[in-house]
């Protein structure tokens, strides 16, 4: 599997307003339905919940990266979600999260899959560059391009 078939422009979601962490997972659910990459919304989001109340996957500086495998996705996939006004969900630092990284993974894929891309987004948030367009580019096209150059290094 190549990593840039888990990415697509289509994939990224910029002023969405949701409040809360569950409006976003759900928000996610929703889309990854429509886009063909899961079954069922309440799957999902069932699959993320439950990776998040192992702990939660909000990191420093208003980033997230809710991740799931679960039988209900269909296709490994990474969709981008940046909030209209930052959201109530438990950070490392107290922050309100501003982007989502959303990972999406089958059940029957290898775990492999899901901690390369994790690894992969998690090396690019310690960088300043990447946390300062990813915070203030209000350009889809842009926000794709360094998500998928992340993915692809």
């Amino acid at each position: 599997m190549q990593k840039d078939s888990v990415f697509k422009r289509e994939y990224v979601f910029l002023d969405v307003d949701v409040s809360t962490k569950e409006e976003c997972l759900a928000f996610i659910a929703k889309k990854a339905v429509k886009l063909g990459i899961s079954t069922s919304e309440k799957g999902t989001i069932d699959g993320f919940m439950e990776r998040e109340n192992e702990g939660s996957t909000g990191f420093d500086d208003g980033f997230a990266i809710p991740h799931t495998r679960c039988e209900d996705v269909i296709r490994p996939s990474v969709m981008v979600v940046k909030t209209k006004n930052g959201i109530d969900w438990p950070s490392m630092d107290g922050k309100p999260i501003v982007v989502v990284f959303a990972l999406l993974v089958p059940k029957e894929v290898e775990s492999t899959v899901h901690l390369k891309l994790i690894s992969s987004l998690a090396r690019k948030l310690v960088s300043a560059d990447f946390q300062s367009t990813m915070l203030n580019s209000g350009d889809p096209d842009e926000i794709f391009g360094i998500v998928e150059k992340a993915l692809n290094n």
